[in-house]
């Protein structure tokens, strides 16, 4: 048994899979209902991609927290885990045309008639809107759905493949790792380069020219 747990410590756990810029597109073009649910997992998935959030800070996001802005949506995150003293961050959301996260943002409230409170809530059974804020887990379920919508397996991704995809994205688009780590909220950029590492690794590869 001794043996098989060493084996098993040196295994790599299974990644889940990041929804980059591909993956997130199809995901939005599978919700094609005109509910409130639709519209909900809409800008769930946009902004949570958008704003590299974590389930936790996706959920916890009201109304008085976002302010507009001329080139999009500022969001304030009142503390993270990597912000001890509790400062906070602004986080940047821009009016993007490719995925629209500001427009499903503003289309989910103007659905769903949200001038207070919790953005993102939890519907009932039957699809009406209640006052409560959506759980971590519910994130994660939402994801889940649609992938399966659009087609991919749903045991590849969970709540956090929207951060993952947004930093997988940027590092696919060469965004400065600077930038990256400042909108992500990560503690260090070691933690941000391990996402752009994982699609380089076999661009400009030293054995390319003999293999």
């Amino acid at each position: 048994m001794r043996g098989i747990r060493k084996d098993k410590k040196g295994e790599q756990p299974s990644k889940k899979r990041a929804a980059d810029g591909d993956v997130l597109r199809d995901m939005l073009r599978s919700i094609t209902g005109e509910d409130l649910r639709a519209y909900r997992d809409r800008a769930l998935l946009a902004m949570g991609m958008a704003g590299a959030f974590r389930r936790s800070e996706l959920v916890a996001i009201t109304i008085a927290r976002v302010s507009e802005d001329d080139r999009g949506l500022l969001v304030r995150i009142p503390s993270s885990k990597t912000d001890q003293e509790g400062y906070g961050h602004t986080v940047a959301i821009p009016d993007g045309r490719r995925l629209e996260p500001v427009h499903h943002y503003r289309a989910w409230l103007d659905k769903a008639g949200i001038s207070e409170g919790p953005v993102f809530r939890k519907l009932t059974p039957q699809g009406r809107l209640t006052e409560k804020a959506m759980s971590a887990q519910g994130v994660a379920l939402v994801v889940k759905a649609a992938a399966i919508a659009a087609g991919y397996q749903p045991e590849m991704f969970s709540g956090h493949s929207l951060r993952a995809g947004f930093l997988t994205e940027a590092g696919r688009q060469n965004a400065n790792l600077f930038k990256m780590k400042e909108h992500s909220r990560h503690a260090s950029l070691e933690m941000v380069a391990e996402y752009v590492r994982d699609h380089e690794r076999f661009r400009e590869h030293a054995g390319e020219g003999f293999l």
